[in-house]
């Protein structure tokens, strides 16, 4: 590419500006920069990229280290060029890689890399090198609270209620120390009326086990649920974490092989929407990344080949948890004391687990618990088949020495059994996407029943059975779905089963949509009652964040009936205050009727969320108030921030005060430049964004975005480059009167570029104000002169200053400069 220096005008002497730097179509200036990596526009992470000039020509350089770690699979490269790309070694990647390109942009310190997909190694989608997850700074630390108090007034008696939790954590290389605390008081009023209850809910570390793609835990926890009963402990843990892994290798879909006769697109659906789609070579294909869809139904898989010709088939698909993808697997191994105020007597004990997918359509799963006089073992299959998904499996324990006092014997052993299911039905898909059903002998015992009747503490509601069963059915886009839901658990202690099902309509449209459903339940007790609900609720405004206005009515077969009208919404430019308020109507049986309201509002901004309540029924009058939010502690200082999540990014922009947070409502850069994203996704591409409104027009961000791949628990630091200054428009007059011409260079005192002159000889510039700024249009001293420019001393609040700045040619201000030495010798 060349440009014309024609169109750029002509100096006092007739000499046109100097473009052979653009001509070269680079103007990058060599050197090492902190740059965010790009492999085909997928962001890979930050690095160090050295940029050296040879042959008249600025380009990275990228050593055969740098060339595996863009994913290139050096087994494709021919051998010659393979030999080239040597460690420490620079090269022209477009010489060793065929049909590569390589950009950087100074302005977004970016690296682009585009390579064919045939040199890169296969990888699955979403997936990033764990070298780029980020731990976050190796000292930092929160205070995470919520804070609420309440007062009720009923007849003439009051009480208050008080709750304080607190969460606390440190970070320190690597390592999540974390501890969290309750304290709930109740003033009743009188003797006997206040208790105090505070309560230390765990204490642990935590740590990432990265090749086990695994977490170590040391301290207060709970044991893995996806197999057993989850039940508190304090010991150490090490178990599988899914979150590692790329979203398209997390759950279970299966493997789709196939074969093309030419360089086909494969695309699969589901549904009539395609969920995955891209190009194979002629012969054998394997996709092993499909994203799982939890009960989406068969997918459809077209090859459509090089010359238009299609086939398809079916692949059968439907889930249930326990379901694993041919290859992967999960596995936990703790040990431990069970953990149980109630008890006198808490067993030490040993536990593990392992599943595994063995085949496209198999999984094998099992568990044990191992204590003093206890021991349970459990065994498990899942698989997926034409009719449905399924997993059932069987578990056994062994327990002695139990106290008479409270077991039927010093001995019991019993067995547990359990089936699920899942299925869509092709063509009307109806969804049966969990139906399961539970069933234990009387002398099975879990951990936690062993551990009471070991003690003397008589364990209580130990389950005999339980069924469950949801059915969705849509009936087309515009007449809605139908759907039933129903559950049934019963235990050994009750005579009676605990049954509960709903069944109803429901429907959507632009305006709103509304709800209709039915609904029995029957408690131990055997006592019954049927329950009739109607929602309506509509939309007032055509904006997203428009209020909606809802009507609930509710009616039971005791003759009781709950009316309610409610108003909410958001307000305010970032939507970070909700309100609610309802008025309601009451007819009880036994009580008679009563009216009442009521009303909310919370409020989010950089530092809390507020919230605060009040309502009324009848006699009943109840007020509450609320505040939660969080410290948090690193090297340069504490924020104040909203509450925190499990990963926590802390935004850095020197000077920055206002400006927007777009990925969090209600949070912005705080007087000392820091603002805290309280909700990081951990082990996924996190965009972090920054919205320029609402800062100070004398400082700029030099970027408003940048991403990060946080661990799980880190607290990351995220640096946003500002220059501070007002900015000026300088209309640069040269001696002679003829103006600069468009595209000149403008140069600080250390000779980097800081500007170019664009038409009349103006100049945007910022922070350089009492410095000497050289403006060079071509080669030699006759074709560069040297100004500067002072602020005013009253400058408007808003907006650019616009000033004048007389430009001397160099020779001129050498020989001041020289006159200036000889009159201070003599």
């Amino acid at each position: 590419m060349s440009f014309n220096p024609a169109f750029f005008g002509k100096t006092s002497e007739g000499l046109t500006v100097d473009l052979s730097r653009f001509n070269r179509g680079d103007v990058t200036t060599p050197g090492v920069y902190r740059a965010d990596v790009y492999v085909n526009q997928a962001w890979l992470g930050r690095r160090d990229v050295v940029l050296r000039e040879t042959k008249g020509k600025v380009l990275p350089c990228l050593d055969r280290g740098m060339l595996e770690q863009l994913g290139v699979d050096s087994v494709h490269l021919a051998a010659a060029a393979a030999q080239n790309a040597t460690d420490g070694a620079c090269v022209d990647v477009a010489t060793v890689v065929p049909g590569s390109q390589v950009g950087f942009d100074m302005s977004e310190q970016r690296l682009d890399v585009t390579i064919p997909q045939l040199y890169l190694r296969a990888s699955a989608r979403g997936y990033v090198d764990p070298q780029y997850w980020d731990a976050g700074m190796p000292l930092a630390g929160f205070l995470s609270y919520n804070a609420n108090a309440y007062r009720y007034r009923n007849d003439g008696s009051n009480s208050s209620q008080y709750f304080v939790s607190t969460n606390t954590g440190v970070n320190v290389s690597g390592w999540r120390l974390r501890y969290n605390g309750s304290l709930a008081v109740q003033d009743s009023g009188g003797v006997g009326g206040y208790h105090r209850n505070y309560a230390s809910n765990g204490t642990y570390a935590q740590h990432d086990l990265t090749d086990w793609k695994a977490q170590l835990t040391v301290g207060d926890t709970f044991t893995p649920s996806d197999l057993l009963s989850s039940v508190p402990f304090r010991g150490v843990l090490i178990n599988s974490d899914d979150r590692m892994l790329p979203e398209s290798l997390q759950g279970y879909a299966p493997i789709v092989r196939g074969v093309a006769e030419t360089n086909a697109k494969v695309s699969v659906s589901q549904n009539g929407k395609i969920i995955y789609e891209g190009m194979v070579p002629p012969g054998e294909f394997k996709i092993d990344d499909l994203y799982n869809t939890g009960y989406a139904g068969d997918m459809v898989v077209t090859v459509t080949e090089a010359d238009g010709r299609t086939k398809q088939f079916i692949m059968p698909y439907a889930a249930v948890p326990q379901l694993l993808r041919q290859g992967s697997y999960r596995f936990s191994l703790l040990a431990g004391q069970l953990q149980d105020g109630r008890l006198s007597s808490l067993p030490d004990f040993v536990q593990g687990s392992y599943q595994s997918g063995l085949t496209n359509n198999l999984s094998l799963y099992g568990a044990t618990v191992l204590a003093d006089h206890y021991q349970e073992l459990m065994l498990g299959t899942a698989f997926n088949t034409i009719v449905g998904a399924f997993s059932t499996d069987i578990t056994q324990s062994v327990a002695s020495d139990l106290s008479t006092s409270v077991a039927p014997s010093r001995d019991m052993s019993g067995r547990s059994y359990r089936i699920n299911y899942s299925k869509i039905l092709p063509g009307i898909r109806t969804n049966f996407s969990v139906a399961s059903y539970f069933y234990s002998t009387e002398g099975y015992l879990g951990l936690t029943d062993f551990a009471g009747l070991h003690s003397g503490f008589a364990a209580t509601l130990r389950p005999r059975r339980s069924l469950q069963l949801n059915v969705d059915q849509p009936l087309s886009e515009r007449l809605g779905r139908v759907f039933l839901s129903g559950s049934a658990q019963s235990y050994w202690s009750q005579s009676s089963s605990q049954i509960l099902f709903q069944g109803g309509y429901s429907n959507s449209f632009k305006w709103g949509g509304f709800s209709l459903s039915a609904g029995r339940t029957r408690n131990g007790e055997g006592q019954t009652v049927t329950q009739y609900l109607l929602s309506v609720n509509l939309l007032l405004g055509k904006s997203p964040y428009s209020p909606q206005l809802a009507s609930t009515t509710t009616v039971d077969s005791q003759h009781n009936q709950n009316e309610q009208l409610s108003i909410s919404g958001t307000t305010g430019e970032q939507h970070n205050l909700s309100y609610n308020a309802y008025a309601s109507y009451q007819d009880n049986k036994g009580s008679g009727s009563t009216t009442g309201g009521g009303a909310s509002v919370q409020y989010a901004n950089s530092v809390a969320t507020l919230n605060a309540s009040a309502s009324s029924q009848g006699s009943n009058r109840q007020e509450g108030a609320g505040i939660s939010g969080a410290l948090v502690f690193h090297p340069g200082g504490v924020v104040a921030a909203q509450s925190l999540g499990d990963s926590i990014g802390l935004v850095q922009a020197d000077g920055a005060e206002g400006a927007i947070l777009s990925n969090a409502n209600g949070v912005s850069v705080n007087r000392g430049g820091y603002a805290v994203l309280p909700n990081l996704v951990p082990y996924r591409v996190n965009e972090v964004t920054l919205d320029p409104k609402g800062m100070s027009d004398a400082v700029e961000l030099q970027t408003t975005s940048a991403e990060v791949v946080p661990r799980a628990g880190a607290i990351v630091l995220l640096k946003f480059p500002t220059q501070k200054g007002r900015p000026v428009l300088v209309s640069i007059l040269p001696e002679g009167g003829a103006a600069i011409p468009v595209g000149s260079a403008i140069l600080d005192e250390k000779g980097g570029l800081v500007a170019m002159v664009g038409q009349g000889g103006r100049a945007f510039l910022r922070g350089l104000d009492g410095q000497n700024l050289i403006v060079r249009w071509g080669a030699g001293s006759t074709r560069e002169c040297q100004f500067r420019y002072q602020l005013p001393v009253q400058i408007p609040d808003k907006g650019f200053v616009q000033l004048r700045a007389q430009c001397q040619p160099l020779a001129t201000v050498a020989g001041d400069k020289a006159n200036d030495k000889a009159g201070g010798g003599n």
